[in-house]
């Protein structure tokens, strides 16, 4: 097979098989895990209009992240289907199929790049007939070279993409800006890479390198998980470019090069930090030295970064949150532990790094590539399994380069293939099932009531799942899952627990119940409209027409552009037999549903 032909079919099959593990998340609609908050309830995005687009690129309210360009996305995406989780599930996997692409297209370069003398003899005009048969003869492989690196290459890639740590990212709406950030970051350190490449000519390089720092710069704007990205292109000078040291540049120019992409990244640190000390929001200002130390800070770097080394290699109990770092103090062990663990890795990769090069500079990325991902500013702060999709990559590259030099050394391609393969579609496996989880809000909340351990976090989670159930229509489940969370942590409850524990209560005419509930509720929050105008419908149903008369006169007052709090009042005005204030506020109630009628 000629090798354009082989790439064209490498692609369709990577395509495919990323698409067919993650096919059923199509069928998955929003969830009320941001989803509600970045696209279903967020009118900015529902339409591609001048005062949306400012929004876009000046927001700092709706999200403490900027990213202008994944608004923009979503727009499009709403542009084409509307409303409909389809088209943004769609969306998700397109771009992961993508980026799965962008990553074999990569993971192929660094194999080329890192193999000594590794020109593809297939490619090679200048090759005899007796050399080429000479190579086959002694390699007794199936491929030929260029064949083996190319099916290493989209082994590597596909161990990246089907890896069950990509499912949140792919199955959650909310997740597609990570996907549009790193398809930018991908495309440019292929650039980069180009840009560099022994072959280059000059006017080549500086066309590949401006290029790269384009798409640095949308990459940026799409959101700031890239922040760390200077750190990879330095790694990738080190190995496998090997610029420094070489006798056509110099260290000086090559950190040079860097000064575009650091002058974008601490203009996308400044904005970032901006947002977050003069947010205005629903979202709080990030917490004081005081409240959140340096050295605890530090300890949580070290954490994430051990954490996001082993967990790749054992993705079991996944869980949307992992609340270890506010459940556990900074000196316990296993914080200890992490911080003896990267510091001497690093250590020991650093004396070694002329012996290791590969392993030196896949560390160094993996510690530049997650600076994002640290919390350094954040307190609560926690793991996510979206966080890995950057520098997961890392950990398929070096699987990729390990079976590469295993079966050049051993002469055992197809062996070796299939052991990774096989690796493949275990995770792909457990990807597939783990989808499911995330198809809607019951079995999402479900799932992550039954893995926290925290009183505190399994009832938070009770509480969203009681809203699932009761967004279904099944208020005995919504109460039961309710009072599991009071039980479970009293001093967690919130207003909005104990609130919608009297709705699914009132929902059920278990009115003594729903009253109590009610009360509790007022007691949080006294001037909260809607629960004082429920809280005057259950004692209206209760037969409390008096008490009703109260609330609902409050309601009023509380919101007086309530269609429903003068429909209810008028009811109880009717029973109490002023007809005449019951008329009027029946009117009213007729004037404000017209007026909010659409047109």
């Amino acid at each position: 097979m000629r090798p354009h032909h082989r790439t064209t079919a490498i692609v369709l099959a990577l395509i495919a098989v990323v698409f067919g593990v993650f096919f059923r998340t199509l069928e998955s609609g929003f969830l009320r895990w941001d989803d509600d908050i970045n696209v279903f309830e967020n009118a900015r995005v529902q339409g591609l209009t001048a005062e949306n687009l400012r929004w876009m690129f000046t927001d700092f309210e709706q999200a403490i992240r900027y990213k202008p360009l994944s608004w923009l996305a979503w727009a499009l995406v709403h542009e084409v289907f509307g409303l409909n989780p389809f088209g943004f599930h769609l969306a998700n996997v397109l771009l992961h199929c993508a980026n799965a692409v962008l990553v074999f297209l990569l993971i192929r370069r660094l194999l080329q790049l890192s193999t000594p003398g590794s020109s593809r003899s297939e490619e090679a005009p200048s090759q005899t007939r007796n050399t080429q048969h000479a190579a086959r003869h002694k390699s007794q492989n199936l491929f030929t070279s260029a064949a083996t690196m190319d099916a290493f290459g989209a082994l590597g890639a596909l161990l990246w993409a089907v890896h069950p740590l990509r499912v949140e990212p792919v199955a959650w709406v909310t997740g597609l800006p990570y996907h549009v950030a790193l398809f930018f970051a991908l495309l440019a350190t292929v650039f980069y890479m180009s840009a560099n490449s022994p072959d280059a000519t000059p006017s080549g390089r500086a066309r590949n390198y401006w290029l790269s720092v384009a798409a640095f710069a949308l990459a940026a704007l799409s959101y700031p998980i890239v922040l760390g990205f200077v750190a990879a292109l330095v790694a990738l000078d080190f190995f496998p470019l090997r610029r420094f040291g070489a006798p056509q540049s110099s260290v000086r120019s090559v950190l040079l090069e860097k000064v575009p992409f650091l002058t974008l990244s601490l203009l996308l640190v400044a904005g970032t930090v901006y947002g977050r000390f003069h947010v205005t929001g629903i979202w709080d200002k990030p917490v004081t030295l005081d409240n959140f130390p340096p050295l605890a800070r530090v300890m949580q770097a070290f954490y994430l970064w051990a954490f996001y080394a082993w967990k790749p290699l054992l993705p079991l109990d996944l869980c949307p949150v992992y609340p270890v770092l506010m459940e556990s103090k900074f000196t316990e062990p296993v914080f200890l532990l992490s911080a003896l663990g990267v510091l001497a890795v690093g250590a020991v990769l650093f004396v070694k790094r002329r012996d290791w090069p590969a392993a030196f500079a896949l560390w160094l990325a993996h510690l530049g590539l997650l600076v994002p991902m640290l919390g350094l500013t954040e307190r609560p702060h926690y793991p996510h399994d979206r966080y890995s999709i950057i520098n997961g990559i890392l950990w398929s590259v070096a699987l990729a380069g390990v079976m590469w030099k295993v079966a050049q050394a051993r002469s055992k391609t197809v062996p070796v293939l299939a052991a990774g393969a096989a690796l493949m579609i275990l995770l792909a496996a457990v990807s597939w099932r783990q989808t499911a989880i995330w198809q809607s809000d019951l079995p999402f909340f479900t799932d992550m009531a039954a893995k926290l351990r925290s009183p505190h976090y399994r009832s938070q989670a009770l509480l969203k799942l009681g809203n699932a159930q009761a967004d279904l229509g099944d208020d005995a489940k919504a109460v039961t899952s309710y009072r599991d969370a009071l039980q479970l942590s009293p001093a967690s409850a919130t207003y909005h627990l104990h609130f919608n524990l009297a709705n699914a209560f009132a929902r059920l005419s278990q009115w003594p119940d729903a009253i109590t509930s009610y009360e509790t509720a007022l007691r949080l929050k006294p001037d909260s409209a809607s629960a004082v105008l429920n809280f005057g419908v259950a004692l209206g149903g209760s037969g409390e027409l008096a008490r009703a008369l109260e609330q609902l006169s409050r309601a009023v007052v509380l919101d007086s552009q309530s269609a429903e709090a003068h429909a209810q009042l008028a009811a109880v005005l009717a029973k109490l037999g002023n007809t005449d204030e019951a008329r009027r506020h029946a009117a009213e109630a007729e004037r404000l549903k017209q007026m909010a009628a659409p047109r």
